[in-house]
């Protein structure tokens, strides 16, 4: 779904409920998010998820109806509850390291009972990854779900951010840095002195196509 018509469903929302002459800065009032920050999100498509769920949940307005039905305004016909999780765009590097110049943070909502049925945690974040050097137990494209409290664990698969850029690598620990393997034998293992690198997190899952 696009932001244009995201944008429309809201203002059917609010004639509803008897305004007129509804504008991008009245949308942006009842989402409770500044009129030049709305802005912004409306010329880059992004979505603010969480102020949106917010406003129909005081309204008492499905999700899944909003989102997907015919009809933006329906009773709530369910107690499903959903969680934000933060998908970073930043390319995470599975090859040749990742270009982090241009960081973006895109907030998907999912629902409770996936992340149950998935055995995902919803303290999780989302990192989108790039190459061939992880196959085949991660390929290119894949979303990879990082733990940021996990502890480094030699030869775990972790992110790591370093001056070459942001990778994700199976880590081995040595006594003044680390190594950074890739599972693709056609790549080179990465050397890191301490203090050359930062630990991001510990890639938990991996979400991609068969």
């Amino acid at each position: 779904m696009e932001m244009e018509e995201i944008i429309e469903k809201l203002k059917d929302i609010l004639a509803s409920e008897g305004q007129t002459r509804i504008k991008s800065i009245d949308i942006a009032k009842a989402l409770n998010i500044h009129p030049d920050t709305f802005n912004s999100m409306k010329f880059g498509n992004s979505i603010p998820y969480k102020q949106i769920l917010n406003f129909l949940e005081q309204r008492k307005i499905n999700i899944n109806y909003f989102f997907f039905g015919s009809s933006p305004k329906e009773s709530l016909g369910s107690e499903e509850k959903y969680k934000i999780l933060k998908l970073y765009k930043t390319n995470a590097s599975l090859g040749g390291g990742g270009i982090n110049e241009f960081v973006s943070i895109e907030e998907i909502p999912f629902p409770i009972t996936l992340l149950e049925k998935l055995k995902i945690n919803p303290k999780w974040e989302i990192i989108e990854c790039k190459g061939d050097s992880m196959e085949s137990l991660i390929k290119d494209n894949a979303l990879c779900f990082i733990d940021r409290q996990a502890t480094l664990k030699d030869k775990g698969i972790f992110v790591i951010n370093t001056n070459e850029g942001l990778f994700v690598k199976q880590v081995i620990l040595k006594d003044n840095g680390v190594i950074l393997h890739s599972l693709n034998p056609t790549y080179q293992d990465l050397f890191f002195q301490n203090g050359e690198y930062l630990i991001v997190g510990r890639v938990v899952g991996v979400w991609q196509e068969i």
